[in-house]
């Protein structure tokens, strides 16, 4: 679905299909509000699949910060797509492109001194647990604005079309705190798709992301 057949139904669920009471402006929020817990969603299963990789380059470094150095990943000038939201990892490749050292996330700082070839995120700056030398690839999920209104956009929201009523239905959602009002056929369907959703992703995972969990989101 493009942006624009995704806010149309938007208003089909809360039954405006005008401006008169939610402007395109509302319905801006509303639907990136959706999009973003729709992205969310993904990535608490398989967040490969919106995976991008950025390239760095270490030099004897303890630490590296991701809103100062290029490719800049987090801050106000990050760089497209957008500011990371997620790290998914951190690995080591050599000239050939062969993975030589994967490094392991830890909770907090005093953790880097024991646990070898780690990394602690804070803020947005890496800090690891020896000096690093190299070129590191880093998996991340970047956050990912989209125009839903205005003449005709027809940006690519991603893979994931058959499910992209569930964007509609998740700014459904956010739109029915603010008015006061639910209605329960709409909530019914949101709760169903997202179930079909669990199921969907969970059956397309792979590797480390090969099992079956119990999310938040379905409770």
């Amino acid at each position: 679905m493009t942006p624009a057949q995704v806010a149309a139904k938007f208003r089909q669920y809360i039954d405006e299909p005008d401006q008169t009471f939610v402007s395109d402006a509302d319905a801006e929020v509303y639907l990136s509000d959706g999009y973003r817990e729709f992205r969310n969603l993904v990535c608490d299963i398989n967040p490969m699949i919106y995976n991008e990789i950025a390239t760095i380059t270490l030099s004897s470094a303890r630490t590296h910060d991701l809103a100062a150095v290029a490719p800049k990943l987090l801050g106000a000038s990050a760089d497209p797509p957008g500011p990371m939201v997620r790290l998914n990892a951190i690995r080591r490749v050599d000239t050939d492109g062969n993975v030589t050292q994967r490094l392991e996330a830890v909770s907090n700082p005093q953790s880097l001194d024991v646990v070898p070839s780690s990394y602690y995120l804070a803020n947005t700056v890496l800090r690891f647990s020896s000096s690093l030398t190299g070129s590191y690839k880093i998996d991340y999920v970047p956050d990912k604005a989209i125009t839903w209104t205005g003449g005709a956009p027809t940006a690519f929201l991603d893979d994931l079309t058959s499910f992209h009523d569930l964007v509609a239905l998740l700014a459904y959602r956010q739109y029915a705190i603010i008015d006061g009002a639910e209605s329960e056929p709409v909530l019914r369907q949101a709760a169903t798709r997202m179930r079909e959703f669990q199921e969907y992703l969970q059956a397309r995972a792979f590797d480390g992301y090969d099992y079956v969990q119990s999310v938040s989101w379905l409770s």
